[in-house]
C-alpha cells in the first residue's frame, strides 16, 4: 500500500504545490556543480564527511504554504551529507546527477535526455549493481497530452508501463502496468480554479482471507476496487485546508476504505499551522511563522500551542541568506539551546561557493560547491 501513497505524493507534487523558492538556487547558465562537506572542527586535520550510504539530505517543506526548502545544513548542529555533482545542459536542464559515497567512491548516477520542448524522453539510471531505462514517448492532441513511460531493468528482468495523461499541463490520469498486466489507475478532479479537488483510486488488487484465517493481497477478482484515496479541501484564498486519505485497513477487516491519514492546516495572519493525525490517532504539529518577506522566522514542534513546542528553531538572515539560527530543545525539565552561524563566500555571478557553519561560537563544517558556467 506504500506505493498508493508514494503515487500520491508525486500527483500532490505536481497539483497542488506552487514554484517552490530554494535558498540553494543557483544564478546564471550553469554547466557543471559539485559540492561536498567537510567535517573541521579539528583544526589540525580537517576531513571530508563520509556516510556508507547515500543519504539525501533534503527536506521539502510543501511549497503551497510558500514555505523555502531548507536541508540538515541549515536546521540543526549536524552536518548534513553532501558529496555529488550535476551536469546540466545549455537549457538548464540536468542531463546527470552523480552521488559518491565514503572518499568520493561512486555510488549511484542517473542521466537525461529531452526532446525538442525539454521534456525528458530517456533516464538510465545506474549503479555499481544494475541499470535501469525509462523512456518516455509523448502524443500531443490541442490541450492534451498522453505520456507513456516503459521502465527496464536488464539485471532482474523488471519491466513497467507507466501511462499519464495531461490536460492544460496538469496530470488528470495515472495508469501503472506491471509485468503481469495488473492495472492501478489513479484520476485527478480538479475544482475550477485549477486544484486538486480528489483522487480516485481503481485497483485490480484487493485483500482477501484464505482458508487459514490471514489476509493475502492481490489480484482475487475481475472487478476492481474504486474508492476517492485523497480529498482536498480549500479556503477562499484557494489555499490548502485538509487533505484526507483513505485506504484499506485491517481495523475493519478491508471492508471498505477507512480515513488512516490527515493534513489539517490552519493560517493565521504571519503563522501557518499543519497537524497531522495519523491511522493510529496520535497527532503531531508543526508551526512556521513568517516574516515581511514570507521567509521562515521561527518554526515550532511538535504541539498544537507555540508554548509546548518540543523543538523551536529561530532564523535570521542577510540578503535572503540564513545567517544565524538558534535551535531550542526541550525534554521533561530541561531546555538546551544552540546559537548557530553561517558564513558565507561567493563567487562573481552571487552564488554561494562556500558555507561554513559555527555551532556555539566553533566552527564545525565547511561546504564547498564548484560551479562552472557556460
Amino acid at each position: 500500500m506504500k506505493l498508493y501513497f508514494l503515487i500520491i505524493l508525486l500527483i500532490i507534487t505536481s497539483t497542488v504545490k506552487s514554484q517552490v523558492s530554494n535558498i540553494d538556487s543557483i544564478y546564471g547558465n550553469i554547466r557543471h556543480v559539485r559540492e561536498k562537506v567537510f567535517d573541521i572542527s579539528n583544526k589540525e586535520n580537517p576531513r571530508q564527511i563520509e556516510i556508507d550510504e547515500y543519504s539525501d539530505s533534503m527536506i521539502l517543506i510543501p511549497s503551497s504554504l510558500n514555505l523555502t526548502i531548507y536541508d540538515s545544513s541549515f536546521s540543526g548542529s549536524n552536518s548534513g551529507y553532501e558529496n555529488y555533482e550535476q551536469f546540466y545542459n545549455e537549457n538548464g536542464k540536468i542531463v546527470k546527477h552523480i552521488w559518491y559515497v565514503k572518499k568520493d567512491d561512486f555510488y549511484k548516477s542517473k542521466s537525461y535526455q529531452y526532446d525538442e520542448k525539454n521534456r525528458v524522453i530517456r533516464e538510465i539510471d545506474s549503479s555499481s549493481n544494475y541499470v535501469s531505462y525509462d523512456k518516455h514517448y509523448y502524443e500531443d492532441f490541442d490541450n492534451y497530452t498522453n505520456e507513456n513511460i516503459i521502465s527496464l531493468n536488464l539485471n532482474s528482468n523488471y519491466f513497467n508501463h507507466k501511462i499519464k495523461q495531461y490536460k492544460d499541463n496538469k496530470v488528470i490520469r495515472i495508469k501503472l502496468i506491471d509485468e503481469y498486466g495488473n492495472i492501478t489507475e489513479f484520476i485527478n478532479d480538479y475544482n475550477q480554479n485549477g486544484k486538486l479537488k480528489y483522487t480516485t483510486l481503481k485497483n485490480s488488487e484487493t485483500w482477501k482471507k484464505n482458508e487459514n484465517g490471514n489476509w493475502s493481497y492481490g489480484v482475487h477478482d475481475t472487478i476492481p476496487n474504486v474508492f476517492k484515496s485523497s480529498i482536498y479541501e480549500y479556503d477562499d484564498k484557494e489555499r490548502l485546508l485538509k487533505r484526507l486519505d483513505y485506504d484499506y485497513s485491517a481495523k475493519n477487516n478491508y471492508e471498505k476504505p477507512i480515513l488512516l491519514h490527515q493534513l489539517l492546516y490552519n493560517y493565521e495572519d504571519n503563522k501557518t499551522t499543519v497537524k497531522t493525525i495519523y491511522e493510529s490517532g496520535n497527532s503531531s504539529s508543526s508551526i512556521y511563522i513568517y516574516d515581511k518577506k514570507n521567509r521562515i522566522i521561527e518554526y515550532h514542534c511538535c504541539s498544537d500551542s507555540i508554548s509546548d513546542s518540543l523543538i523551536i528553531k529561530k532564523y535570521k538572515y542577510k540578503k535572503n541568506q540564513i545567517i544565524s539560527l538558534q535551535y531550542i530543545s526541550k525534554e521533561k525539565d530541561k531546555t538546551n539551546i544552540q546559537k548557530i552561524d553561517f558564513k558565507y563566500k561567493f563567487d562573481s555571478n552571487n552564488n554561494w561557493i562556500e558555507i561554513i557553519k559555527i555551532v556555539d561560537g566553533k566552527e564545525k563544517s565547511k561546504r564547498t560547491r564548484e560551479i562552472e558556467y557556460y
